[in-house]
């Protein structure tokens, strides 16, 4: 009874599998792609003197993370032990003292609170080095383009920030149509940096 039920499921699941299979060919021949077209080779794959310096296998694989996801630039590090900390090394490498970070898509989930410092909590918040930060809260549970215009020509930030995923909320993920859309906006009234957290 066992192997029929899976056989039935089977061929109930067909074309998601087919799709699946269609998908990871896909990223495979991206991923292959990105490997040849930045060569890399065994040396590469070299060990190195552990400063960093001149480290042609850390710099080859940020070139091909880079490709795989059509980004300008991308780091590779397995010292970033998860998403928060990742997104804290990006924004303390971007901001500085008296600058302004302008959140477009409401509060952030909680785990950057401490971080940013909105929660008041967490020595080393980039509060406590003197950034600011602003938000435009969602409308209807989508982007406020109009406040997003109006709040990116007044206060001039240095950083725009954008939640793609929802987070701990309800509301729907971003698409990548409604995050161009602000970026669009943000260029066409500043100057500002755009950071996406996806």
């Amino acid at each position: 009874i066992a192997e029929e039920l899976i056989k039935d499921s089977e061929k109930e699941l067909k074309e998601q599998f087919e799709r699946a299979d269609e998908v990871s060919e896909y990223n495979q021949e991206k991923v292959l792609k990105a490997f040849q077209k930045n060569r890399v080779a065994l040396r590469h794959f070299n060990p190195s003197t552990g400063y960093g310096y001149g480290d042609r296998g850390r710099d080859v694989i940020d070139k091909v993370a880079a490709d795989i996801f059509c980004a300008e630039d991308a780091l590779v590090r397995h010292n970033f032990t998860c998403g928060t900390h990742t997104l804290a090394v990006a924004l303390f490498g971007m901001l500085r003292p008296g600058d302004t970070m302008l959140c477009v898509t409401g509060l952030p989930y909680d785990t950057i609170h401490s971080v940013i410092g909105i929660d008041g909590k967490g020595d080393g918040s980039l509060a406590d080095y003197g950034v600011t930060y602003k938000q435009v809260d969602l409308k209807n549970e989508k982007p406020d383009y109009d406040e997003i215009a109006k709040r990116v020509k007044e206060e001039q930030p240095k950083l725009v920030y954008i939640q793609r995923s929802r987070g701990y909320s309800l509301r729907p993920s971003l698409s990548c149509e409604e995050i161009a859309k602000i970026i669009e906006i943000v260029k066409a009234n500043s100057n500002a940096d755009v950071m996406v957290d996806n």
